[in-house]
């Protein structure tokens, strides 16, 4: 099916993981000494929480160092002046959300076209319960909130984004009793481990337990490399005949990991190895090569999906290159990422000439069909371009380079590394 006579060929050690930055960063901001973050990533979505913080009165500056990394300096909340502009990042707008509950801060909230589609009711009717004060646009940005926490939060049903699940984490640590928050087990735990390491008022069984806490010291770590970018670059090598990379101090994070964990029961030519926990989140180095017969017919639903929804995209990419049929079931959350994930795929992979049909939950796609290069739409989704970016290059050889500006959100380096990777 490849029109490529290139292969991809390197190895690298990418940016820090945004998930992390952006929680990290914001528990920094909560301490008064000085912390010190290596690798955090200069993508749009980090930079808008760094921005964020530093309208709030919080110090961020470049750290010197051999490494990359920046230092900050919390514990000097203020109201700011301005609204604070969250650009595309739903993460920063919803655990924005709770730091403002957890320390009284008033403040109203805006962001680019994409975020002020995306409906926020899942976080603002819990924060309305713990007594906080919030006006919003039916659930949608604008969104300002005044007034501190009331009271503990004491939910029944399960919460399945970490997104919101952070941001209440966050606001229950104003109450000196406890928050009780019911999650769902396979949602990201990057901020149970950042409760854990540093020491505060936290525990986790069927349900999180937080209250308020004391912030004894600074802290220096750092991020591990992006696990959601590795799976563009892992998915891409996969496929094309004589490609390896290897990728050092990646995340390892077994709610993070569902997208390898699936691909190596596929066949994959992966290793894993160099595992480090000598931090609060595990590193390791993942060796992907070419894998001539990958196995098709794979079933993605509720037990899986949540450990790979952010790579559901080039997952689809990857199925459209498999002898076989993929199925993708209760993945209605992808209708309300930065665009409608399912509706984007389908779009775009329906104008390729995939046999492709569309659910309201999900896709099936019978891969092995020869597809065709046409204008790729990435509805503002720097996910959706950089699959899309991913799939151009095996049909033709080459990169687009279409969609620098969205793809700068998550990836600001793909373009670079690509070009740098391609023989």
């Amino acid at each position: 099916m490849y029109n490529t006579n290139k292969k991809i060929i390197g190895e690298i050690a990418l940016d820090g993981d945004k998930s992390i930055a952006h929680r990290i960063l914001m528990m920094a901001s909560f301490i008064p000494e000085t912390s010190i973050i290596y690798n955090v990533p200069n993508c749009l979505d980090v930079n808008s929480t760094k921005n964020c913080l530093k309208e709030c009165g919080i110090s961020i500056k470049p750290h010197f160092h051999l490494i990359p990394s920046l230092e900050v300096k919390g514990g000097t909340f203020r109201n700011p002046e301005k609204p604070l502009d969250c650009g595309n990042s739903g993460s920063t707008l919803r655990m924005m959300l709770g730091l403002f509950a957890a320390n009284g801060l008033t403040g109203k909230f805006i962001g680019d076209e994409s975020l002020c589609r995306r409906p926020m009711k899942r976080i603002i009717n819990p924060l309305i319960q713990m007594g906080v004060s919030i006006e919003s646009n039916n659930f949608k940005l604008p969104i300002s909130i005044e007034s501190n926490v009331e009271k503990a939060l004491s939910l029944n049903k399960k919460i399945n984004s970490a997104q919101v699940k952070s941001s209440l984490m966050l606001a229950a640590l104003a109450m000196e009793e406890y928050s009780k928050i019911p999650y769902d087990i396979d949602t990201r735990n990057h901020m149970e481990l950042i409760y854990n390491f540093l020491d505060l008022n936290f525990r986790s069984t069927e349900n999180i337990y937080v209250k308020k806490s004391k912030f004894k010291k600074g802290f220096r770590t750092q991020i591990p490399g992006d696990i959601s970018n590795a799976a563009f670059l892992i998915a891409a090598v996969l496929l094309i005949p004589g490609s390896s990379i290897k990728i050092n101090n990646v995340l390892y994070n077994k709610t993070r990991f569902g997208f390898i964990d699936l691909l190596i029961d596929m066949g994959a030519n992966i290793k894993i190895d160099n595992i480090d926990d000598r931090h609060y989140e595990k590193m390791c180095t993942i060796t992907a090569q070419y894998t001539k017969n990958l196995r098709g017919n794979i079933e993605i639903n509720k037990n899986n999906i949540m450990r790979m929804i952010d790579e559901i995209p080039i997952l689809c990419i990857l199925a459209t290159q498999l002898e076989g049929m993929t199925v993708i079931k209760d993945a209605k959350e992808l209708r309300i990422k930065e665009s409608d994930r399912i509706g984007a795929v389908f779009e775009n992979l329906f104008k390729m000439g995939c046999d492709i049909e569309e659910f309201e939950d999900g896709l099936i796609i019978k891969g092995g069909k020869k597809l065709y290069s046409t204008n790729i739409n990435s509805f503002g989704d720097h996910r959706i371009a950089i699959s899309f970016e991913i799939l151009n290059f095996l049909i033709e050889g080459k990169m687009t380079y279409s969609f620098e500006k969205i793809i700068d959100v998550s990836f600001p380096k793909f373009y670079e590394y690509m070009d740098h990777f391609i023989k």
